[in-house]
């Protein structure tokens, strides 16, 4: 099955659509759940622990887990690496991309593993990548989610900004290798692209993060596996304008890997949602910021019917 799965690294695991998930739990049993949905070749414990806190202590019940070829959920490193310039270029061209799974077949991971834990319905908040899964669960399981937060993502519209120059030709490089001192060495250089200019950044903190979470299992194929769903996902534009749950778009102005035009976008496409632009905010979540954004979920969660496990 592939993940480095060893005693120091061990969460609870569920089988749903056939792969094994994990999955984490934090919080009063009783409270009512929200789940959060990490991006792009980051594990559960991407989420900061101060971040996540905010929540626990309002009371809610936070469900955190490892998508798909990431962390200690199942890897597709069996199917081998793709060609991230050759698959991109026929996403770019609508053409079938080869790659091993779909953005949709996230969102079902999401969907199933919520109702083999006895969730019927939760508050779901993702940022980037997992802003799509997040979604795409309220466009094709809106029976799961009582309230949407989508944060630091975009619809998939073709029309969009792309990324800055010199963080796209950044993210098409990816680490030569899977060794874990290559792969924390050029996440170090990603973050310090998409950091936040607006706040400050302990990046020595920062690393020892990084560090922890390649350890645990982060493969260069599941990047590039789950970077070609991103790109071969079609626009959600006119799926969202049909979504009816109670959604908060948060995004920063200073994002230069999905730019503020895409937060507009999904505000724009889901009818009577919430859009919350913050000043100085790149493409993270820096400490400074915890109290802010979780303050503004906890608001938009609590005025919309919780749910519990």
């Amino acid at each position: 099955m592939g993940s480095q799965e060893t005693e120091e690294y061990s969460l609870p695991n569920q089988t749903v659509n056939g792969i094994r998930l994990a999955y984490e739990w934090q919080g009063p049993e009783d409270g009512p759940v929200l789940v959060l949905i990490q991006g792009l070749s980051m594990p559960l414990n991407a989420w900061p622990p101060t971040f996540v806190t905010h929540f626990t202590d309002a009371g809610y019940r936070v469900l955190t887990l490892d998508n798909r070829d990431i962390g200690l959920s199942q890897t597709f490193d069996s199917a081998g690496i793709p060609n991230i310039m050759w698959e991109g270029f026929k996403a770019r061209l609508r053409l079938p991309v080869n790659n091993s799974y779909s953005l949709d077949d996230m969102a079902a991971d999401v969907s199933v593993l919520m109702g083999s834990l006895g969730v019927q319905s939760a508050h779901v908040a993702g940022v980037s990548m997992g802003g799509m899964i997040a979604q795409l669960l309220a466009i094709h399981h809106p029976q799961r989610v009582d309230s949407l937060t989508s944060i630091m993502s975009t619809t998939g519209n073709r029309r969009l900004p792309p990324p800055e120059p010199p963080v796209l030709r950044h993210m098409l490089r990816r680490p030569a290798t899977d060794d874990v001192e290559a792969r924390v060495e050029y996440a170090m250089k990603t973050w310090r692209l998409i950091a936040s200019p607006g706040f400050d950044v302990d990046f020595e903190y920062l690393e020892r993060r990084l560090r922890s979470m390649y350890e645990r299992g982060v493969t260069r194929g599941g990047a590039v596996r789950q970077m070609l769903a991103i790109a071969a996902a079609p626009s959600r534009v006119k799926a969202l304008r049909k979504v009816r749950i109670p959604t908060l778009v948060i995004h920063g102005r200073d994002d230069p890997l999905v730019p503020v035009a895409c937060g507009a976008d999904t505000a724009n496409a889901i009818p009577n949602s919430r859009f919350e632009v913050i000043d100085g905010m790149g493409h993270d979540l820096p400490i400074a910021l915890h109290e802010r954004i979780s303050g503004m979920m906890l608001e938009h969660m609590q005025t919309h019917a919780p749910s519990t496990a």
